[in-house]
Order: C-alpha cells, then structure tokens, then sequence
C-alpha cells in the first residue's frame, strides 16, 4: 500500500459525522498541518470529505461504504421517503447527491409507471438530467462552469440543452425557486421532476427526483411536483407524506388500469449509495392534488 493511500485511509478512519478542524486533526495524527490540508481538500474535491465552518467531516463518498447496514440517519430517512413518493405516484423515484464532482445514488424504489431502461444508456454529463440540474443549482456560480466545459457540446436528443447558457438558464431558474424537468431529453419515452433537497444533509448537494411516462408527468405535473416539495421539508416524515395523498384516477399513461387505494407498503431496505437501493415494492395510485 502506497504511503499517500494509507495517509488518506488513516485521515478518512479519524473523521465522522461532526467536523474537526484541521489544527486538531492534525494534533490527533501526528501529521504536517500544511501536507494534512492539502490532503483533506483533495478528498473534498472528490467527495470523500466535506468542508464546513467547523472544518471536515466524512463525505457522501466515504458514508457509503458503510451505508448498507445502518438504519439510522440521512441515508435510511431518504430511502423511506423515496419508497413513499413512488407508492403514491407510480414512477421511479431516487435520491442524489453531489460527491465532489460525482453524482452520487443514494436511495432508489423503481415504479411500475416508468419506461422500460433496456438498451438505453444514460447520459454522462451531470447537467443532461433533470436531477443534475437541481444540483448543480445547489452550487455557487463560479462551482458550476466546469461541468459545463464539454467540447464540442453533447447533445443527446433533440430536447436536451442545445448549449451552456441553455443549462445555466435552467439552473437559474431552479435556483429562483423552480423545479427542474426535463422530457425525452436522453430516453425517448421518459420524463423526470426534480427539487433541490437541501435539509438532507448540509452542505451536500441533495436531489430528490420522480422519472416515469412523459404523459404522467405532464399530466401530474403540479401535484408531483407539490409532493416531492412536501418530502423534502424539513421535518416531513415518511408516515405524514403517506397519510397527505387522495386517490387518483390511472391513465393511459403507463400500464396500470386498476384504481387502488393505499395501503402501507413495506419497510424498505436501508439504501446503499453505490448499489440501486430498495427493490421494487406494490404502489398505489394515490397523489397530493
């Protein structure tokens, strides 16, 4: 093992959940504060780390690795919330996270009302989904340019953003307090909303996202909106967004005819940031109107 990648280990194994300023880690190790620093900027850039006012804590990155058995904390509560938007309203619903300069999976419950992802490969640049975009709106300005500095400009449909200023509108626009959407952008059939889910956990990027039917989601435009809203409130629990829905008429929109009322779906399983998360559970078709 390479002394940089065991000086990296030793630092991640001293931090946690609350931060420590680099004066003191440094004291705790035994480390150069100037070669410390450096290193702990690095593993903020790529996601590993956080820096805050108080100095550094464990990042998304490095959270993950141990994600898959806790059931406490941001990882477990953005899963339960997850499986409860998908319940109500058919469609996949995930949670991301900006890890540096990842993207990062963080809960996932896959809804029945959503296009079928065989041969479709998604697209690589944060700003080219919906989800992106309500990240990257989580930025200052400046931390945004460079994932805009693709040359030539990808376009991977007619729909996606024809250039950086179109995405810097969109990002603009979330920031103002709208919500990020994007149609058959990359996936022909497929429509995504997105809101910013800054409470999640502070000073991470966090996204909550609804992808189905193009027709779903233009015809629940509103209300999906509303509800993915109304989950990322401070506050909201899982059992007080199941309990805020009415019944909703299926349509033609995806391939359930039925109208079901709900009942309450099963525990989900704690999200694992690196893997798909929580399988797919029965929905029922109810929404906040």
């Amino acid at each position: 093992m390479s002394q940089a990648l065991q000086r990296g280990l030793t630092i991640l194994e001293a931090l946690g959940e609350r931060s420590v300023g680099v004066r003191e880690l440094a004291r705790q190790l035994g480390f150069d504060k100037g070669a410390l620093s450096r290193t702990l900027a690095m593993l903020a850039r790529e996601g590993w780390a956080v820096r805050d006012a108080g100095g550094y804590r464990l990042g998304p990155r490095a959270q993950a690795l141990g994600a898959g058995g806790d059931s406490r904390g941001a990882i477990a509560r953005a899963a339960r919330i997850a499986h409860v938007v998908s319940g109500l309203t058919g469609a996949t619903t995930f949670v991301m996270q900006l890890a540096g300069s990842r993207p990062l999976l963080v809960a996932t419950t896959p809804g029945p009302e959503t296009p079928s992802a065989d041969g479709w490969d998604p697209p690589a640049a944060l700003w080219a989904t919906a989800g992106g975009v309500a990240l990257l709106a989580q930025l200052p300005p400046a931390d945004v340019e460079p994932f805009l500095s693709e040359d030539p400009w990808p376009r991977y449909s007619a729909a996606s953003p024809e250039d950086p200023s179109a995405v810097r509108r969109l990002v603009a626009a979330v920031r103002e307090g709208g919500a990020a959407r994007e149609r058959a952008w990359s996936h022909p059939a497929s429509a995504c909303i997105a809101v910013p889910w800054p409470s999640l956990e502070p000073d991470v990027p966090s996204t909550l996202v609804v992808a189905g039917y193009s027709a779903l989601l233009i015809e629940h435009d509103g209300p999906f909106e509303r509800l993915l809203r109304r989950a990322v409130t401070a506050g909201t629990t899982p059992e007080e967004l199941a309990g805020d829905g009415l019944v909703r008429t299926p349509t033609d929109s995806g391939r359930r005819t039925d109208r079901s009322v709900m009942t309450a779906p099963p525990a989900p399983r704690t999200a694992d940031r690196t893997r798909s998360g929580p399988e797919r559970t029965p929905h029922a078709d109810r929404i906040a109107r």
